[in-house]
């Protein structure tokens, strides 16, 4: 059993390295890493590792696929379109290597297959039906509970389990300040995309090909026989300086996703926030203290799974997740 994964990278070189050892020790073989007009050390922090094929985003490669398309067309202003030609890339790349899957991320996230014992992808593929051609791997998010970390993945914990809870009253918000408008505004605790990440079969029984980041289909435009399994850890906004690094990255990207549909008002305010001249670095890492991070009675109140009527949620709101922690636990220790 062959793994993959292929990462597009801009300004990843924190945690860039520690994602591909992560899953190097899990199974994967072959890590396809795609550099999107990278600007940091990310090339040099990776360039020792013996499973990376670095290369440079997909802009005019597949021009000549119908079907890519709307990817080609929109790839020199739309990242999230050259990260899909970057995937449909690196699937032609494994099938000619005899990678048996392939799994499309992004630098701050973690493929987990348990959430207390360390993860085994090779038995985790090798257990799937035969006809299963793809894998949905459904978020959690990180608890955003600290202003710093030096290595994320080794010392994060808790991590946030959905992004809608089955009760209206069960929901948690977060108030969020808007300087621009001097008033607060509400967002739901879960900030972050909740659509999960797929693993791809690259030997399918039909030829595989990206509708987006998260999703995928046959390029006969019929669905994919698929599972899905929740089982991705998603560091995002980590702590403050990740939440900077996120939205300088941002600065440029259109106000609008490929498919037409507005980006989220959150995503928009930090973006605008982080990138404003009227912030130095010291009043982002104050903002985020204030307004994103949740404060030690925030987590022992979720932790108590009250909702604000003091009455137990149906489903956890957190959960702790030790996997991670040992795998990087051996990584130090050798």
């Amino acid at each position: 059993m062959k793994i993959a994964i292929v990462i597009t990278a801009k300004n990843e070189a924190r945690i860039l390295r520690s994602n591909i050892l992560y899953h190097k020790a899990i199974g994967v073989c072959k890590a396809f890493v795609y550099f999107d007009n990278t600007t940091d050390n990310g090339k040099s922090s990776i360039s020792d590792v013996d499973i990376v094929e670095m290369s440079h985003s997909v802009v005019d490669k597949y021009r000549n696929i119908k079907a890519l398309e709307k990817f080609s067309q929109k790839a020199k202003n739309h990242h999230t379109a050259r990260q899909c030609l970057n995937t449909y890339d690196a699937l032609q790349k494994s099938k000619a290597l005899g990678i048996d899957w392939l799994i499309s991320l992004d630098a701050d996230e973690l493929v987990i297959t348990d959430k207390i014992e360390v993860s085994d992808l090779k038995r985790f593929f090798g257990e799937l039906d035969d006809s299963v051609d793809l894998v949905n791997f459904e978020p959690y998010e990180i608890l955003q509970d600290r202003h710093s970390y030096n290595n994320v993945f080794a010392e994060a914990l808790y991590f946030k389990t959905t992004h809608k809870f089955s009760r209206r009253i069960d929901q948690i918000y977060k108030s969020f300040y808007n300087p621009f408008d001097k008033r607060y505004i509400k967002f739901s605790f879960w900030y972050g995309q909740h659509l999960g990440k797929a693993a791809l079969k690259v030997n399918s029984k039909q030829e595989i090909i990206p509708k987006n980041v998260h999703r995928y289909t046959y390029i006969d435009g019929n669905r994919i026989n698929s599972v899905s399994n929740k089982g991705m850890l998603h560091y995002h906004m980590f702590d403050a300086k990740d939440f900077i690094k996120k939205f300088k990255n941002f600065k440029d990207r259109p106000n609008h996703f490929l498919s037409g549909n507005k980006v989220d008002s959150l995503k928009l305010l930090c973006r605008d926030i982080v990138n404003s001249e009227d912030f130095t670095e010291e009043t982002l890492i104050a903002y985020y203290k204030s307004n994103i991070m949740f404060s030690k009675g925030e987590v022992k109140k979720m932790l108590a799974n009250k909702n604000r009527f003091f009455l137990k949620r149906k489903e956890k709101a957190i959960i702790k997740i030790t996997s991670v922690n040992k795998v990087f636990s051996k990584l130090i220790a050798k």
